[in-house]
């Protein structure tokens, strides 16, 4: 990516470290510091940590969200920890959201394909009170070969829980069509705006292609303010990831916002001014 068309401050809001000894995906090693090594001469400040849980495993569970909380430490503060539940395992559920949520948690993942799960089930649902509850945004893997109506099953998700934040990771990859709802729903005065797109994987598909003009007009509809760059590292790297993004048209403005403020706000991050930005102590005189 060509910093100098874009030489500000990034949030990447989708990577999948590996946090155990064995790569998570394919089989090179992929660990939060090898990403880091990867944007090295970038300004990345934050980059959230993604992991899964797998239904009736809660030691496994525990074990995965823990390690994804331990990495804001061993990092100096650029990871943040998106933990995971498994919607079947219940109360289980509901108390490992108490949990991690305590220990530093800022947002709960979901993958209805992996997990196997409905987007419209009752588990999925409490699932997304509970985490809302514990002012939790709620990432969901949001494309679907096998459901075709899960599209419409976020809006209604977005409907009845107008409090929630729920962030549609992939932009509803080939489906991408489908946002254009959002752009439907905010001329009614019951919408609340609660849904964010992060582009990652999707962008990179497009970008350069035929559809990435068609994409770049269908993510302004939902509203530049509601959108996240996302590499999903190590399935993209970081870089080409981020030059997908900024080849697709967006204006300096827009990608300041989609690079990093929608994601400092959406997930509360606060980040130091630079040190040549920091205003000098006063001599006493």
């Amino acid at each position: 990516m060509s910093r100098a068309f874009y030489p500000g401050p990034i949030v990447d809001a989708h990577t999948h470290p590996m946090i155990g000894p064995t790569p998570i995906l394919g089989g090179v090693p992929h660990t939060a510091d090898d990403y880091l090594r990867s944007v090295r001469g970038w300004d990345v400040r934050h980059v959230a940590a993604l992991t899964i849980a797998f239904a009736g495993r809660p030691v496994e569970t525990r074990r995965a969200n823990d390690a994804i909380l331990a990495l804001p430490k061993s990092t100096g503060g650029r990871f943040f920890p998106v933990c995971s539940v498994h919607p079947d395992d219940g109360a289980a559920a509901l108390e490992e959201i108490d949990r991690v949520a305590a220990l530093g948690a800022k947002a709960l993942k979901l993958h209805p394909n992996t997990q196997r799960v409905d987007v419209a089930s009752p588990a999925v649902h409490a699932v997304v009170a509970r985490a809302t509850e514990r002012g939790l945004p709620v990432l969901f893997d949001a494309y679907s070969p096998f459901d075709p109506g899960q599209p419409g099953k976020f809006v209604l998700l977005a409907i009845e829980q107008p409090t929630a934040r729920l962030i549609l990771a992939h932009a509803h990859g080939p489906h991408f069509p489908d946002l254009l709802m959002y752009d439907v729903l905010a001329r009614y005065d019951f919408w609340k705006r609660n849904v964010w797109v992060d582009l990652s994987a999707t962008v990179r598909l497009l970008s350069g292609g035929p559809f990435a003009a068609q994409f770049l007009w269908t993510v302004r509809k939902v509203g530049v303010d509601r959108l996240l760059f996302g590499s999903d590292y190590p399935l993209d790297p970081a870089a080409p990831a981020a030059e997908a993004v900024a080849r697709l048209g967006f204006t300096r403005a827009e990608l300041a916002r989609v690079f990093y403020r929608n994601a400092a706000e959406l997930f509360g991050l606060a980040t130091p001014l630079p040190r040549r930005a920091r205003p000098k102590p006063k001599r006493r005189t």
